[in-house]
């Protein structure tokens, strides 16, 4: 009886017990942005993360044509759809919930900024923009659609 009793015990504690080397928070799945305007995709691209563009709430212009890359300062691309579009690129991963070193596309004006990245929880991602440092940028919060 006394070995069932143990056994029990240690079914129990091996339970309660974190795994070690559990899986780290990731990234990885798609984002609402804060303003629920815009959902990206965040994915593997080799050894670092990039995110593209695959909803919108309004996905068309007030002419009923889908969005394009209007203010991009280029004027070879501003007929490119936005759906679709790669924003985020070369996110290095520096620590288990942090990412730097990438660019983000900011469409709303035509500018690629620095960008980096923590994950809080695995359903929120801080997005922070910068130009040159990263204490003056702007942080997004994003939630976790999937």
């Amino acid at each position: 009886m006394h070995r069932f009793a143990y056994g029990l015990l240690a079914v129990l504690l091996a339970a309660a017990t974190p795994v070690i080397g559990a899986q780290r928070q990731t990234p990885v799945g798609v984002w609402q942005d804060a303003s629920n305007r815009v959902r990206v995709e965040v994915a593997s691209c080799g050894d670092r993360l990039c995110g593209k563009i695959v909803w919108f709430r309004w996905p068309n212009d007030a002419q009923g044509l889908p969005l394009v890359d209007l203010h991009n300062p280029n004027p070879s691309p501003r007929r490119r759809p936005l759906l679709g579009l790669t924003i985020l690129r070369g996110l290095r991963r520096t620590s288990d919930n942090t990412w730097t070193e990438g660019k983000i596309y900011n469409s709303d004006d035509g500018v690629d900024y620095q960008a980096q990245m923590s994950i809080q929880d695995d359903t929120t991602l801080r997005v922070r923009a910068y130009s040159s440092v990263p204490a003056l940028g702007r942080t997004q919060i994003w939630r976790r659609m999937c």
